[in-house]
């Protein structure tokens, strides 16, 4: 029924009846209606989508229309390609998916645009933020367990504080190593034995001796370590602040079926307003239904 549906709504321009299909389905569904419309139609259905809209709702539907894989694939192919490169949609993406989703991206990337990703982040970027991208695309990190290995926190711990009390210039190479291959939850008590090490959060030590690319995207890296809805729900704000439609795309969309509650939760504890609410001065028509529908319902 949602297939042939949508036949009538692409073809009358019915962007509302779209949203209100496509929005309400999830991934897997939004897969098997595309299939069903092939069969009903004889037309793709992305392709259709990309003809009937525009602007910022069609990238919000046909970002729905893409498997979780392809979509983030799609996002850092943008990121990548063209003049400059857009290094906060490389951060965010590559600091805040797991493993498993980090080698479902380079296969989709391969598969979707016949080009590596390693080689393509090796292009367009350099030095040691090249080094961490390169580091967190591989996609290595040890698994959290019920094991807490005290020594090896203390080890990392005096290791990253090591690396940039010894010499005026830190070195780069343990912090890219240790925050990228460890565990998450190893990281998070690393960090506060750092503290007694440098007598400062690891936070203030980035701030003060790593600067640039780098320095932005260790902040980050250890934001979403800490606490992934947090830092996307950060971002969330900064996009809203700037009026910038592709981060709160992307975020919306990857995070609507993972971790979109926890996001909303961190989003009113720290601005003091629900995201549900804070999303309405940023959009109207079709395209903020559909932004509302993605985010669900109102935080009281």
């Amino acid at each position: 029924m949602d297939a042939v549906n949508l036949v009538a709504a692409i073809k009358s321009k019915d962007t509302g009846a779209i949203v209100q299909i496509l929005t309400n389905r999830s991934s897997t569904q939004r897969q098997l209606i595309a299939r069903l419309y092939r069969t009903t139609a004889a037309q793709d259905l992305l392709s259709d989508l990309q003809g009937a809209l525009s602007g910022d709702l069609k990238s919000v539907i046909v970002g729905l229309m893409r498997t979780p894989s392809r979509f983030d694939a799609t996002e850092l192919r943008r990121a990548l390609k063209g003049i400059g490169t857009d290094e906060d949609t490389l951060i965010e993406i590559l600091c805040t998916r797991d493993n498993k989703q980090l080698h479902e991206i380079i296969t989709a990337y391969k598969q979707e645009f016949n080009r590596d990703l390693e080689q393509d982040i090796a292009d367009d970027t350099s030095k040691d933020f090249q080094r961490l991208l390169l580091a967190l695309a591989k996609g290595t990190r040890e698994n959290n367990t019920d094991w807490i290995d005290y020594r090896l926190i203390d080890h990392d711990a005096k290791t990253l504080y090591e690396a940039k009390a010894n010499s005026k210039t830190p070195n780069p190479d343990p912090w890219i190593q240790i925050l990228t291959e460890r565990s998450t939850d190893h990281l998070d008590r690393v960090f506060q034995k750092y503290i007694d090490y440098s007598s400062e959060e690891i936070e203030k030590t980035i701030q003060t001796d790593f600067s640039g690319d780098l320095g932005n995207a260790l902040l980050s890296l250890v934001s979403a370590i800490q606490n992934t809805p947090l830092y996307l729900a950060g971002n969330l704000q900064e996009a809203m602040k700037g009026s910038r439609a592709a981060p709160l795309i992307r975020i919306l969309v990857s995070r609507s079926e993972t971790d979109l509650l926890s996001i909303r939760v961190e989003y009113r504890k720290k601005y003091g307003v629900s995201l549900y609410t804070a999303l309405q001065g940023e959009a109207k028509g079709d395209y903020l239904k559909a932004l509302l529908a993605l985010c669900r319902a109102e935080d009281l």
